[in-house]
């Protein structure tokens, strides 16, 4: 369904008509790529934490969450960085540039907020998203040459640099804060990068 999807996107958004049997060999792969996934759960560093709140660190530890935003004119993206208490960190709203495909957005979320990360010099990270998709693809050890598995490839080398990155999948409630970060990226007042203060738009959603 998913690739039916991406295929219905690429028609409508690109004028790109894909043939039956390239579409065919994207649901071999993705099927592949998902049936891997699951047979490895039990080595898999993807947790899904089946929480609807967000839950406290042990010590040393700093959590950011993340989430993508879909727009009329594109797309925007949220993280928040809070430490083992849930106090404010950090935070960094941008766009995107990526159009309006879902799983691309929340993809290049991951990266954008990933290179935002090493370049604050953070480490020793537990990520939280609540796009299931991308945890389990980021885990995967099948190759993805597509765009969005091009991207994620990227992800998983700027997670190597930073070092010890971790990848939680959470329900959306637990990623609210990321989530209403994100929406108001559609607004030029909240792109930009915040340190112990957090932004307007979610300084009443959390602790500083």
């Amino acid at each position: 369904m998913w690739s039916i999807w991406a295929c219905w996107n690429d028609l409508v958004w690109k004028d790109i008509a894909p043939l039956p049997f390239a579409v065919r060999r994207q649901v071999e792969v993705v099927s592949s790529l998902w049936f891997d996934t699951y047979s490895k759960t039990s080595t898999s560093t993807v947790i899904d934490t089946n929480s609807g709140s967000w839950i406290l660190l042990p010590i040393n530890k700093l959590k950011c969450n993340v989430d993508a935003a879909i727009f009329y004119d594109g797309a925007g993206f949220g993280a928040v960085v809070r430490n083992h208490e849930g106090k404010f960190v950090a935070a960094y709203g941008a766009r995107l540039e990526c159009g309006r495909d879902p799983f691309l957005a929340e993809s290049m979320a991951v990266k954008e907020a990933l290179a935002w990360l090493k370049a604050r010099g953070f480490n020793n990270l537990l990520l939280e998203f609540d796009c299931l998709s991308f945890c389990y693809s980021f885990n995967a050890t099948s190759l993805d040459l597509s765009c969005v598995g091009l991207i994620v490839m990227q992800c998983r080398s700027i997670s190597s640099d930073i070092g010890n990155v971790s990848v939680h999948h959470v329900m959306r409630s637990a990623n609210h804060v990321a989530h209403v970060l994100a929406r108001a990226t559609g607004s030029l007042s909240s792109l930009g990068s915040w340190v112990s203060v957090p932004p307007i738009c979610i300084s009443h959603l959390i602790d500083y």
